[in-house]
């Protein structure tokens, strides 16, 4: 009787193992297969920089050895279309690789960086004079590379989006000399208990929004290699923890003519203090059930449109991750654990719909 309970036990873990080996095999080709970004919907091609930005100023607080903050920016801007340059690589292949073993033998699971193709033109000449700028933050571990439809579609309707990589925070950021700089706890949110965790978060989005109004300063005086970009307005748009970001540097922030939080909790100052420019909070789904976390939340939210000029909206078929790239990429695994809903191609939040549908002021004043 062992003997048989044994065999039929060995039967079934060497099935599994069977079934293993063949989901990851054909994981790892799906994983590799060319994914192409969705073409941006506005009149102008895009054109894309990366540069890197250091705050002599303020040591590196995500950082143990005392380094000062570096940031790692990416620009993308309006160009002129059949321009015959490269198109630019989702992540350069450096930081590729390395993205993609952060999730060590998971990572067959997750899309091959190397294998998306985006709509932005390496270097392009920039299109006109003096964009509007919007100013995009990701999410905790994500770097803004994974916004990229969002960006790219933005600067097809002539925005200069700025978006800002914070070092520590995102699983690992790529400079353009090569070097890479991987999270850290310091960057990273890891309580459990409520109270503990809007503690440690409002630390978290403060850095960031050192980090926000150290970029937009610097390169306001010290306009990037492409041109001068207008910095006398400027909108913030942030997923998660970087929708908080975007609200806090903008009520701080006199230049500030608009900020958007994609599905982001909001954990700082912000949520005693209001906003003043127009906002506007986009929610994913919205949940019959409601915990202490989510209850907060949404007192918060509550708070912060009877305090301001800020709406509040819950999108049918998102979760969390369709404000990212994740939502056409290979990404199996989200969908069963529902960071990913049945909203198709993902919510680029284009200038023609929501952006400046919703918050229409800083288009009417600042269009280009």
């Amino acid at each position: 009787m062992i003997r048989k309970i044994a065999k039929g036990l060995g039967l079934i873990f060497g099935t599994l193992l069977a079934v293993l080996a063949v989901g990851a095999g054909v994981s790892g080709v799906a994983r590799v297969q060319a994914r192409q970004l969705a073409e941006p919907t506005g009149p102008a091609a895009v054109g894309r920089i990366e540069l890197a930005l250091t705050d002599a100023a303020r040591v590196d607080p995500f950082a143990n050895d005392g380094r000062s903050r570096e940031i790692a920016v990416w620009i993308w801007y309006p160009t002129a279309k059949g321009n015959p340059a490269a198109l630019a690589a989702y992540l350069p292949k450096t930081w590729a690789d390395a993205a993609n073993n952060v999730n060590g033998p998971a990572s067959v699971l997750f899309q091959d960086n190397n294998a998306v193709r985006t709509n932005s033109i390496e270097g392009a000449a920039l299109q006109g004079k003096s964009p509007p700028v919007v100013v995009l933050m990701p999410g905790l571990g994500p770097s803004v590379a994974e916004y990229s439809a969002l960006a790219e579609d933005l600067a097809s309707y002539g925005y200069a989006v700025v978006g800002i990589n914070p070092s520590g925070s995102s699983q690992v950021v790529g400079f353009p000399d090569g070097h890479l700089v991987y999270g850290t706890p310091e960057g990273s949110i890891a309580e459990t208990n409520i109270d503990a965790w809007y503690a440690s978060a409002s630390r978290v989005v403060g850095v960031w929004v050192d980090d926000a109004s150290f970029v937009v300063s610097t390169l306001a005086k010290n306009p990037p290699a492409l041109g001068a970009l207008d910095f006398s307005h400027v909108a913030y748009l942030g997923h998660s923890l970087g929708g908080n970001a975007s609200f806090e540097v903008c009520a701080r922030d006199p230049r500030c003519s608009a900020a958007i939080d994609l599905d982001g909790t909001i954990f700082s100052q912000v949520r005693s203090t209001g906003l003043k420019a127009p906002g506007l909070i986009l929610q994913a789904n919205d949940k019959a059930s409601c915990d202490g976390f989510c209850q907060r939340r949404k007192d918060d939210f509550k708070a912060l449109t009877l305090s301001g000029p800020v709406r509040d909206f819950a999108v049918n078929g998102a979760e969390h991750l369709n404000f990212t790239d994740n939502s056409v990429l290979y990404m199996p695994v989200l969908h069963p654990v529902g960071q990913l809903g049945s909203i198709d191609q993902g919510i680029r939040c284009t200038p023609a719909s929501t952006f400046e549908a919703t918050v229409g002021r800083y288009a009417e004043l600042h269009a280009p």
